[in-house]
């Protein structure tokens, strides 16, 4: 058995580990950022904070901070990035017809092991890895792997619903340019803390992506005895959720509460 996590290096890429060729990837993809705002003024507002304006899709603002190399970025990953497109598309249209934007998955062109089912969830595993990599979590070799389309077993599970936040704004101001990221969310086990998935989103204006992996034996074993400071890490993200729940509106916002119509799928 290989081993389950790289180390992290801050320079290196989030994907396949090369110190060349760094480049930012997006958060939030520009192309989508670009049709949502369409020349409207940009801002972020971080939880609890106030909103700040941004220049604009290619602000450093909207990137990782850690790297991810040119050829994975550009490349590589360029057919989950078109996937991705095409998803939220139907999706979208799904929502203009008055339909749930969750029966996109269900499209017999995702039928599970297709080359666009992979192709689509390889795109939420390598956002999931730059996610770790921003909080300097040793690199995931599987999902790592599987995001380079290395090998085809999907570790990622896929809902797509209509975002919470939005639709909370909108009854009040109206239809609004919007996109959000989740960050990085870490499911543990109440006793012990220790680390058992890993979760985030993705909205593009009232269309919301919530995507997780669940972490095998193997790979929790790993992270207590290879991976200790990251594993401390996790554990006290864990124990501090455990003393200090999550705000209700937060938990639907981060897509931790369950709503009705909502279609999953998984690997």
């Amino acid at each position: 058995m290989g081993a389950m996590f790289e180390p992290f290096n801050a320079k290196a890429c989030s994907l396949c580990g090369s110190t060349a060729e760094p480049t930012g990837e997006h958060k939030l993809k520009a192309s989508q950022i670009r049709a949502e705002f369409d020349g409207h003024k940009m801002f972020i507002r971080e939880q609890g904070g106030v909103a700040r304006p941004v220049r604009g899709p290619k602000s450093q603002e909207l990137c990782f901070d850690r790297p991810m190399c040119g050829p994975c970025n550009n490349a590589t990953t360029q057919p989950a990035d078109k996937e991705f497109d095409r998803l939220v598309a139907a999706a979208r249209a799904l929502i203009a017809d008055g339909q749930e934007p969750g029966l996109a998955l269900i499209d017999p062109r995702y039928a599970p092991g297709s080359e666009p089912y992979l192709n689509l969830f390889r795109f939420f595993a390598k956002m999931l890895c730059a996610h770790l990599a921003e909080v300097e979590a040793p690199r995931p070799v599987h999902m790592s792997a599987f995001a380079l389309g290395l090998n085809a077993t999907n570790c990622v599970w896929l809902q797509v619903d209509h975002d919470w936040e939005y639709a909370r704004a909108s009854e009040a101001f109206g239809d609004h340019p919007y996109a959000a990221h989740g960050g990085l969310v870490v499911y543990g086990h109440i006793a012990s803390g220790e680390p058992r998935a890993f979760h985030s989103t993705v909205s593009i204006g009232a269309l919301r992506f919530v995507f997780w992996s669940r972490l095998t034996l193997f790979e929790r074993l790993a992270l207590r005895w290879r991976h200790p400071k990251f594993f401390a890490w996790c554990r006290a993200q864990v124990i501090a959720a455990s003393a200090k729940p999550i705000e209700h509106d937060l938990m639907l916002k981060l897509g931790l509460g369950r709503d009705a119509g909502q279609v999953d799928q998984e690997g």
